[in-house]
């Protein structure tokens, strides 16, 4: 099996010297080639500020074949999952949508690698892996923001956290994409400190170094395109009350201006009523518990506070111009292993 040295040339020296920090990256079908590569570019970078002993890494798919990406970039890969070094730290990579049918051997590779003591992480997507597998039962994770809505139907006993990257001692998250180098930085200080992860992120023209407390998405004033305060706690509350929508008179009243003031905001800044807006907000949701779910219309209706299935098929299909019953964008569900699927572990 190959594997990488500083200058990212195949070397076999590493297997000899048993790197003090190894990381082998599992590919999944949804998995993003640019952040396996800005976490390589990373590793590599360190490598170059002078990390002792040098970072390695390997890349594997479950069949040890190359796996194209959804945009179609295939990446070279080192083997199977039985190629794994032992003392390997493991990082399932996904992407911005949920992989179904995941086998056996995922959950038993990942089982296995964590009762040995092994770091495991996830980007994006990979988040699923781990909670199939029982590691993130009753703790914090990170993942990327299009598919949190039905991370968190389909794993209620986890906490899916908006923020770049979440740690959790021998695991971490990360919602992928540019979080990619910010989970990576923070490993590179919290193995060989502060400094030279600071080289590293001047190497990558990172000017922003993101702690795990950043989230991952603009502010709501951001998305909202206005500085007013009000109408950025009625957004919040509308988008905290999805599944019990508060009145127009309650939200006033909890952001403290008159109904005829709130009126004038969101015309003003958002070009609609309130409740206009909040419908808006409840059948997006919808929308993307449908896509990417298995829930039925009638669970997505209640899930979205809607009164009943009928009313809210209505709404749906004035909004989207189909109905929800035909709305389905990525069969997922509880990414439960799939029985007797490729070898044994």
């Amino acid at each position: 099996m190959m594997f990488f040295d500083a200058s990212g040339v195949e070397s076999e020296a590493s297997v000899a010297t048993g790197p003090k920090r190894h990381f082998s990256f599992l590919l999944l079908p949804s998995f993003s080639p640019m952040d396996v590569n800005m976490a390589i570019e990373a590793l590599w970078e360190a490598n170059a500020a002078g990390a002792t002993p040098c970072y390695t890494w390997s890349i594997h798919t479950e069949t040890g074949e190359p796996l194209p990406s959804r945009s179609g970039v295939s990446i070279s890969v080192s083997g199977d999952f039985n190629d794994l070094p032992h003392d390997a730290s493991l990082v399932i990579c996904g992407g911005n949508r949920i992989d179904d049918n995941i086998s056996q051997v995922w959950t038993q590779t990942l089982r296995r690698a964590v009762r040995h003591g092994a770091y495991v992480g996830a980007l994006g997507s990979g988040c699923a892996v781990l909670l199939s597998a029982g590691i993130l039962t009753g703790k914090k994770a990170a993942t990327h923001w299009a598919i949190s809505t039905a991370m968190k139907e389909s794993f209620p006993d986890v906490d899916i956290c908006q923020q770049v990257f979440e740690k959790s001692n021998y695991v971490t998250t990360c919602a992928g994409g540019l979080a990619t180098v910010d989970m990576f930085l923070d490993l590179i200080a919290t193995d060989h400190g502060l400094d030279l992860a600071q080289q590293t992120a001047a190497a990558l023209t990172c000017s922003n170094v993101r702690d795990q407390n950043t989230d991952q998405t603009f502010s709501l004033s951001c998305l909202v395109g206005s500085k007013s305060e009000a109408l950025v706690a009625a957004v919040q509350l509308m988008k905290d009350n999805i599944e019990h929508p508060m009145t127009p008179a309650e939200i006033a009243d909890e952001v403290g201006v008159s109904c005829r003031q709130m009126e004038r905001m969101f015309a003003k800044y958002l070009g609609m009523s309130p409740k206009r807006y909040s419908d808006k907000l409840r059948l997006e949701h919808a929308r993307e518990l449908l896509m990417q779910t298995r829930l039925t219309v009638l669970e997505v209706a209640v899930a979205c506070g809607f009164v009943s299935a009928a009313h809210f098929s209505k709404l749906y299909r004035k909004r989207f111009g189909i109905p929800p019953s035909a709305e389905r964008g990525i069969p997922v569900g509880r990414m439960m292993p799939t029985q007797g699927h490729s070898q044994a572990a």
